[in-house]
């Protein structure tokens, strides 16, 4: 059985703005934009805050943290490892020690690599270290900050790692107030 075509005409004729809204509504609902920052794109920041040691950093919330206190007779050292979940690598090591230990953190130096940043306005030198496991020989990027009479070691390398230390601060003593 066929249709008049008289009654098709009027029924295409109704549906027709029906698809073109759908298709006008669809197209852009599904339209995402891509965030100017790529570091927008990681979902959330936490923060890491360390009184004793007096200092703190932001890093992305996709990241794990392990935290390990190393004191020893009372002196705060601290190893923080950031990786990402399922992968014990660490993109991130940050570490403090004794002004005394500075030597012995520049034994894996790569000639020819040292230079100079600000780390929170404090001069900070970096430079690459050769490193070797089971998969090879590789090299690092180190960062050693020198500030309230500790070191602070940052290893590791990528753009994750470059965020993490650029959102670094040192927390400033809070000053004793002068009695009257």
């Amino acid at each position: 059985m066929q249709r008049p075509k008289n009654l098709m005409k009027k029924m295409n004729f109704k549906i027709k703005p029906f698809y073109f809204l759908f298709f006008i509504l669809g197209f852009t609902s599904c339209q995402t934009l891509e965030p100017e920052d790529p570091r927008q794109s990681i979902p959330g920041r936490k923060l890491y805050y360390n009184e004793p040691l007096k200092f703190s950093f932001s890093y992305p919330n996709i990241l794990n943290i392990k935290i390990e206190d190393k004191s020893v007779a009372g002196t705060p050292d601290v190893l923080v490892n950031l990786s990402y979940p399922g992968n014990e690598y660490p993109i991130l090591e940050l570490s403090t020690h004794a002004i005394s230990w500075i030597e012995s953190l520049k034994d894996s130096l790569i000639p020819g690599t040292e230079g100079t940043i600000k780390i929170d306005d404090v001069r900070a030198i970096k430079f690459d270290i050769a490193m070797d496991d089971d998969r090879g020989i590789f090299s690092k990027q180190r960062i050693i900050v020198r500030n309230l009479g500790r070191l602070y070691v940052f290893t590791g390398n990528g753009e994750t790692f470059d965020e993490v230390v650029k959102s670094f601060k040192f927390i400033p003593e809070e000053e004793e107030p002068l009695e009257e």
